[in-house]
């Protein structure tokens, strides 16, 4: 190599190390600039600027904070930002209104509603043409009834306290009333006027009424004796008036060998879903009856309910029958008081097959005291809990009125379950499940 080349490479590689030793360079530029951040941001030594997460993080944009959890900016538009005048809305990160759909949704106009599943606005929804259960209302922002602010769901009905609405079990729901009367949503019984006529009654206008024609609330009970041994089949009532079986009771038509009572239109119709190929007819569980339309065994048969049996993991029901109703109730045990918040574990002995079942109660007499139907014992001492009301009578032969007792358990020994001051006796309550029993005052001479 010439001796000029070979000068001129020494000369450049001297320089090259005055410039890197000049310079100083580590290859962090947070250091070798000395920069600081405030916390919660960090340096990002390839560049020496203060990002959210340091190296390879982001830089905050106005109205942004960076979070020291994620290591992201987080958008501050939405403090303070309320959207409760606009339903269903939520606040859009990016600009701080309230949309539909929140961030990147859309601005509901003046004649819509935002849809907060849909995330969409939808335009309202004309209440004029929606029919509310008694105390709800349409919301024209959805069309659907509201109790107060709440959406009363199956088996429930809006009831008014003290000027508050608030959605509560409809103890109607699901029954079925015959002969003239209405389901009283206080105890769910069907009654004629606000009264529960006996058997052998019948809910009708007062003597003298303009061809036995008159408004609900002055129908009376009034008694009748063509009923007396006659048993009715087949989901129809027996008529006081003539003695015969009547689909929809006492004024309903007289149904064929052929035919079958609809609970649902109280009608006589065909059907032979409960032949069986034998010719005999489908046998159901007690208290309820086979539906012709479907074969299938109903609470009230044709139109009726299925009463839930528990296989598929829901709680188990019994079909309760009454004198002037069928319904589906929660089965339960009168001594665990297992029910549903707000319902409360009762044996009936008035029903056709007396049973133990869940519901809300009727009224509130507590120990001692005289009831006039199986749900009107109630007691909060220690806890909120349901009575038995003893002596009530049966179906067949109703009693006028029985008393307010505790629920016991006849397999423990000595009455334990039962007070002994003044002392108890725990007495097996018939038909009722094997152990059921209630506490009965031990009579002293």
């Amino acid at each position: 190599m010439p001796m000029k080349n070979i000068f001129l490479a020494a000369l450049a590689a001297l320089v090259t190390a005055v410039i890197t030793v000049a310079c100083g360079g580590s290859g962090d530029l947070c250091k070798d600039k000395n920069i600081r951040c405030e916390d919660p941001l960090a340096c990002d030594p390839d560049d020496g600027i203060c990002k959210c997460g340091g190296r390879g993080g982001v830089v905050c944009r106005e109205g942004e904070v960076c979070d020291a959890v994620s290591n992201t900016c987080l958008s501050t538009r939405c403090a303070g930002v309320n959207c409760s005048s606009k339903p269903g809305t939520t606040c859009d990160q990016l600009d701080g209104q309230c949309k539909c759909g929140g961030t990147g949704g859309q601005i509901c106009g003046e004649n819509e509603t935002c849809d907060p599943a849909l995330k969409q606005c939808v335009k309202n929804t004309d209440c004029s043409t929606v029919a509310c259960p008694v105390n709800e209302v349409c919301d024209p922002s959805t069309g659907s009834c509201v109790c107060g602010t709440e959406t009363c769901g199956p088996g429930e009905s809006c009831t008014v306290d003290a000027n508050n609405k608030s959605c509560a079990p409809d103890n109607c729901f699901g029954v079925k009333c015959l002969g003239n009367t209405t389901c009283d949503p206080a105890d769910g019984r069907c009654k004629c006027n606000g009264a529960v006529c006996a058997p052998g009654s019948v809910c009708a206008c007062p003597a003298g009424s303009d061809g036995g024609t008159c408004a609900a609330e002055v129908r009376i009970c009034q008694p009748g004796s063509a009923c007396a041994n006659v048993v009715c089949t087949g989901g129809t009532t027996c008529d006081p008036s003539d003695g015969q079986c009547k689909c929809g009771g006492p004024g309903g038509p007289v149904c064929r060998s052929d035919q079958v009572c609809s609970l649902t239109t109280f009608q006589c119709q065909g059907g032979e879903q409960c032949t069986l190929p034998d010719g005999g007819m489908k046998i159901c569980p007690l208290g309820t009856s086979c539906d012709p339309e479907d074969g299938v065994c109903k609470c009230g048969g044709r139109g009726g309910e299925v009463c839930n049996s528990g296989a598929d993991g829901g709680p188990e029901e019994t079909c309760v029958e009454s004198i002037f109703s069928q319904t589906c109730r929660q089965t339960c045990d009168p001594r665990f008081q297992n029910c549903p918040a707000g319902q409360f574990c009762y044996f009936d002995t008035t029903a056709k097959h007396p049973t133990a079942y869940c519901a809300v109660n009727s009224g509130t007499q507590t120990l001692g005291q005289a009831c006039n139907n199986a749900t009107a014992c109630f007691t909060t001492d220690p806890s909120p809990r349901g009575l038995f009301c003893a002596n009530l009578g049966t179906f067949d032969q109703p009693g006028s009125t029985g008393f307010c007792r505790a629920f016991c358990d006849t397999t423990v020994p000595n009455n334990q379950s039962c007070p002994t001051v003044p002392p108890h006796i725990c007495t097996t309550i018939k038909d009722a499940a094997p152990g059921v029993g209630y506490c009965q005052p031990v009579q002293t001479p």
